[in-house]
């Protein structure tokens, strides 16, 4: 019994020195909608369905004697899947405000030259397309056979409203290559 009771005491003091004010709850709302979002994703946890994130397919182990850049999925594109595991998300559930531009950083694996291998940014209205941007990965990989870095910033310099979708994925028009890593940011 004074177990019971010392555990309500305690319970009773720790919630009369929280505060619960809605100045706090107000500031906290405020600094949500100022700070910039940011969604990361390194493909370890794809397969279990990540809301946001579309075609689980694309998700794999690198073949053998390759690893990941991190963990030990990535997402591949090839032949039979032009597109990589997709961020997909309205503007209104990502930040009341709505972006200038948008960042995308990650890590790209190619075993050839490929010319179409880019990083895409597709903005759309019912699936109708209002904004379409490509950043050419090509010119990024110096070498071959090992993960490289980029970062490509697309300008948001057409009129967006909250409820239009945003998609960023990976393309290999046709040709293998893996991503990983991927971080997807907001100027606002």
């Amino acid at each position: 019994m004074k177990k019971v009771i010392i555990s309500m005491l305690a319970v009773f003091v720790l919630f009369g020195c929280s505060n619960n004010s809605p100045k706090v709850a107000e500031q906290a709302a405020t600094d949500m909608q100022e700070s910039p979002a940011v969604i990361f994703n390194d493909m370890e946890n794809a397969l279990g369905g990540i809301p946001s994130w579309i075609n689980e397919k694309t998700i794999s182990r690198m073949p053998e004697g390759a690893s990941a850049h991190s963990g030990i999925f990535v997402t591949r594109v090839d032949g039979e899947d032009l597109y990589s595991y997709t961020f997909r998300e309205n503007f209104s559930n990502i930040n009341e405000k709505l972006p200038v531009a948008v960042i995308v950083e990650g890590y790209v694996f190619s075993a050839e030259n490929n010319p179409s291998l880019s990083v895409i940014v597709d903005i759309n209205e019912n699936n109708k397309t209002v904004l379409w941007k490509s950043y050419a990965l090509n010119d990024v990989i110096t070498n071959l056979n090992q993960w490289i870095p980029f970062a490509a910033r697309f300008s948001v310099d057409t009129p967006v409203s909250p409820d239009y979708q945003l998609k960023v994925f990976g393309y290999g028009g046709g040709k293998v290559a893996y991503f990983d890593d991927l971080k997807i940011s907001f100027e606002y």
